[in-house]
């Protein structure tokens, strides 16, 4: 790993701690540069798992104390990301370079809309939705099983829309989503990384400066947080993921 690789991945590491603590989407920064860094997709996707672990584990300790409130679907909550996960790192390992190439134009799409439009679905649902969700939770864990094997398969954009289903189907406050959400987030996480470990398709040292970077960043970053509007920020990101998902069209197909 040269120099100039070293010094790139732990900036991008930097912000994506940076962008964590300010709005979310860091992942949207990571894969690209993974990429740069002369890694293939996939390894790239396996090595970002790594990077961004740090992100999904302080969230679980920050949040711990809401899970007191929401443990009564936790374990089952729990056992849907183990599953998930799996399922989700194998098909990547199983189906092979050639198809994740393919996949990832569209899987950026998905990432990117669920980005845009999360803030959106929530409002809207907290101020329209006329039905009661928590009628419906065999439903909600259907959603989130499939958004914990997408999250397995590629990731990006996963968290967005585990709020989004939380808010149909639950009465959670945004703190008691938070807390699910990274716990299993992180439980997939730690599964998917250990499927890729095992297949080789991991760069530990690239993976493990930028992690470096992204610790460093977010520790930082939560003591100016307030001073710049994480709107911005978020309007910056999503700039960005338009831009790579329409160059990964361009790429991949």
């Amino acid at each position: 790993m040269e120099i100039t690789d070293i010094f790139l991945l732990f900036a991008g590491g930097l912000l994506a701690g940076f962008i964590n603590v300010m709005a979310g989407g860091a992942g949207f920064m990571t894969f690209p540069l993974l990429l740069a860094a002369g890694m293939t997709e996939i390894e790239a996707n396996a090595s970002n798992f790594v990077a961004v672990l740090p992100a999904n584990v302080v969230g679980t300790v920050v949040y711990r104390h809401q899970l007191s409130s929401v443990r009564k679907h936790l374990p089952t909550r729990l056992v849907l990301a183990a599953a998930g996960g799996v399922i989700g790192s194998w098909l990547l390992i199983a189906t092979g370079q050639a198809a994740f190439q393919l996949a990832i134009p569209w899987l950026l799409l998905f990432a990117t809309l669920s980005f845009a439009l999360g803030p959106w679905i929530k409002l809207k649902l907290e101020r329209d939705y006329a039905f009661d969700g928590s009628r419906w939770l065999w439903l909600s864990f259907v959603l989130e099983f499939i958004v914990f094997v997408y999250g397995g398969y590629f990731g990006l954009g996963m968290g967005i829309v585990m709020f989004a289903i939380y808010s149909i189907f639950s009465q959670m406050t945004i703190h008691q989503a938070n807390a699910i959400r990274n716990i299993t987030i992180t439980l997939m996480t730690l599964i998917s990384i250990a499927i890729f470990a095992q297949a080789g398709v991991i760069r530990w040292a690239p993976s493990l400066v930028m992690m470096a970077g992204a610790v460093i960043g977010g520790y930082f970053t939560a003591k100016v947080a307030m001073r710049i509007p994480a709107v911005h920020v978020r309007r910056g990101i999503l700039v960005w993921a338009v831009c790579l998902t329409a160059l990964s069209f361009w790429r991949y197909h």
